[in-house]
């Protein structure tokens, strides 16, 4: 279920590997398009940052680092600037609005929201909702696409 009671629908469902999840993130940088805004969900190290990481990595950016503290960071990369933001600590999403989201993804190549139901209404809209997950096997994640 999503915020508001909107059931979710998952268009797809994987369990990969964490090298996996680092070829996952190599795969979005090369096929979204510029502009493009991914929302993160998932609990606490299911491998969201981890996520980022391996974009940024494909993308030939700075390494990537938990945006937890300072709820933004932009990385630079050769095709465009990566922005992350972690709305985690963001006790209502009217916080969100000072954040100014929306101008931050038109400026940006892509665009990554880790818990984007904190922001509420400042959060743009997404481009794909990607949800990650703990197995019971600690190197491996669960990753569904959500529509």
């Amino acid at each position: 279920m999503g915020g508001g009671g909107v059931v979710e629908a998952v268009s797809s469902r994987r369990e990969l590997d964490l090298a996996g999840l680092g070829e996952e993130g190599a795969r979005l940088w090369r096929e979204l398009p510029r502009g493009a805004v991914v929302w993160l969900s998932g609990e606490l190290g299911a491998g969201k940052t981890a996520l980022v990481q391996a974009v940024t990595e494909a993308a030939h950016a700075e390494h990537a680092r938990s945006p937890t503290f300072a709820l933004v960071h932009e990385y630079a990369s050769p095709e465009g600037r990566i922005a992350h933001v972690d709305c985690y600590r963001l006790r209502r999403p009217e916080e969100a609005r000072d954040l100014d989201l929306g101008t931050l993804a038109r400026r940006s190549r892509l665009m990554f929201i880790e818990w984007p139901e904190r922001a509420g209404s400042a959060a743009p809209a997404p481009d794909r909702h990607l949800r990650l997950a703990h197995t019971t096997r600690d190197d491996h994640r669960v990753l569904e696409d959500v529509k």
